[in-house]
């Protein structure tokens, strides 16, 4: 729900594909902004928070994302780990290995981790998913200033319940319209000149 009375939500949806691992290098979605920022016109926006809901549309009467990677995967001798990442930011970053919430111009990072523990043979592996969300109210309490588009990065390593599957992410945004000093303009063109 929106913070304030001059608050927008808005909300957009990408898709993207898990291989036959279950693995996805770093891809990004655009979120196009343009009805909003304006540099030209010192036109920005505050986003103050960022939602995200990872979604299978193609499992069951929910199209529920399963949230433990390979919960069988141990073979009882091995443990083993998942990953997947998701982020907000307004550069590109080549690898998302390298994005971490002291990275310049990320809004939020989402991360989550399935690890499989060492079990004895022939019994039922334990499973533990852990869940970790960094974001603008976390990094940046006041909003974090944007005058270009967004880009929302993905990746994932073994999240092999879900392979060769195509996900959805939906992105949720609160944010303020904001009008931009000439100096905050400045240092946000430099910025982005940097990439």
């Amino acid at each position: 729900m929106a913070k304030n009375r001059g608050d927008v939500i808005l909300r957009d949806r990408m898709q993207f594909d898990l291989d036959g691992s279950g693995d996805r290098t770093t891809l990004y979605g655009r979120i196009d902004l343009s009805s909003y920022v304006n540099p030209v016109a010192r036109d920005g926006l505050a986003i103050k928070e960022v939602r995200f809901q990872l979604r299978d549309p193609t499992n069951g009467n929910t199209g529920f994302f399963k949230p433990v990677a390979d919960f069988a995967s141990s073979g009882g001798s091995v443990g083993a780990q998942s990953a997947i990442k998701l982020y907000a930011t307004t550069r590109a970053y080549e690898n998302a290995a390298d994005v971490g919430i002291a990275s310049p111009d990320v809004l939020c990072v989402y991360e989550a981790l399935s690890s499989v523990g060492i079990t004895p043979a022939g019994t039922t592996p334990n499973f533990i998913t852990t869940e970790r969300f960094y974001g603008p109210k976390d990094l940046h309490p006041e909003g974090f200033t944007v005058v270009s588009d967004l880009l929302i990065g993905v990746a994932a390593d073994l999240w092999s319940l879900e392979e060769n599957a195509t996900l959805e992410l939906d992105i949720m945004l609160i944010a303020e319209p904001i009008s931009v000093t000439t100096e905050r303009m400045n240092e946000l063109l430099a910025q982005g000149m940097d990439l």
